[in-house]
C-alpha cells in the first residue's frame, strides 16, 4: 500500500512548476500606484498638477499611458448632476496631457465627450419639465373623475401618480440610453488611442 500524501505535499507537488514573473507583478503594482495616485487627484485629494507630475516621474512612460488611460475611461460616467462646478474636467484633460502628451486631437475629443456628458442631466431636467407639463391636465381631470366618484380626491402631482411615473421613467431610461451608448462607444474609441 502507498503512502498517503498530505495536503501540503500535494499543493507543494502542483506548484512547482508554477513560476514566478517578477516584471509583471512589479508592473502591476507600478499600475496600481499611478492608477491610485490619479484617483486621488481626480477626487481632489491630490490638489496641485506639479505634485502629481512629480510622484508620477519615477514611472515609466508606457506605464504611465496605461494606468491613466485606464483612470480616465473609468471615470467617464454619465453625470446625475450640473457639471459646470465640477473641477472633474480639467483634471481628466490634465491626466489625459500626462497620458499622451502633445496630442491636441485627443485632447479634443475628450472635450467633445465632456460636452456630451454635460448634456445629460439637462436635457434630464428639460425632459420632466415637459412631461410635468404634458401630464398636468390629464391629471387636473383624473382629480375630477375621483372627486365625482369618491367625493373626495387628494391632490395629484406628477411625483405620486404611478401612471406618471411609469411613463416618466420609460421616457428618462430611453434617454439614459441613448446618452449611454454614445458615452460607451466614444470610450471605446479612446481605449483604443490609449493602447
Amino acid at each position: 500500500m502507498g503512502r498517503i500524501k498530505s495536503a501540503w505535499e500535494i499543493a507543494l507537488e502542483k506548484t512547482e512548476s508554477i513560476e514566478v514573473d517578477e516584471n509583471k507583478i512589479r508592473h502591476n503594482a507600478d499600475i496600481d500606484a499611478i492608477r491610485r495616485k490619479a484617483g486621488a487627484y481626480l477626487l481632489g485629494e491630490e490638489d496641485t498638477e506639479d505634485s502629481l507630475r512629480s510622484e508620477l516621474s519615477k514611472y515609466g512612460k508606457d506605464e504611465i499611458k496605461e494606468a491613466l488611460g485606464q483612470t480616465i475611461i473609468n471615470s467617464l460616467t454619465l453625470p446625475q448632476t450640473d457639471m459646470t462646478e465640477s473641477k472633474k474636467p480639467q483634471r481628466l484633460f490634465f491626466l489625459l496631457s500626462l497620458a499622451l502628451p502633445g496630442n491636441q486631437e485627443v485632447l479634443d475629443f475628450l472635450q467633445d465627450v465632456l460636452n456630451h456628458m454635460a448634456q445629460y442631466p439637462r436635457h434630464r431636467e428639460q425632459m420632466m419639465d415637459q412631461l410635468k407639463s404634458q401630464f398636468e391636465p390629464m391629471l387636473r381631470e383624473k382629480e375630477e373623475k375621483m372627486r365625482a366618484q369618491y367625493g373626495e380626491c387628494p391632490h395629484l402631482t406628477f411625483e405620486n401618480d404611478k401612471e406618471c411615473r411609469e411613463m416618466a421613467n420609460k421616457y428618462l431610461e430611453r434617454l439614459r440610453d441613448q446618452y449611454q451608448k454614445t458615452l460607451d462607444d466614444a470610450k471605446e474609441q479612446l481605449k483604443e488611442v490609449l493602447k
